[in-house]
């Protein structure tokens, strides 16, 4: 059970960083290009203000797919 909790942590804080963090660089073409959904200002209680006007659910379940695919590739 503890490794399944384990798991789930993981997913969870990998889905939050794709939600929040941009990449270094902004290469569309590389395969760790990220671009947050959400604004998160390092230092500061995070608000989850969105970072675009029409945040869409399909915007929400790509970064958890990527969170997942992400976690595949390590194991």
């Amino acid at each position: 059970m503890s490794a399944d909790l384990e798991q789930i942590a993981a997913l969870r804080a990998e889905f939050i960083r794709l939600l929040t963090t941009d990449s270094p660089h902004h290469d569309r073409r590389k395969r760790d290009f990220n671009q947050a959904v959400f604004i998160n200002h390092p230092g500061r209680a995070w608000h989850g203000k969105p970072a675009w006007n029409e945040t869409t659910l399909d915007m929400i379940t790509d970064k958890f797919d990527k969170a997942v695919r992400n976690l595949e590739r390590v194991r």
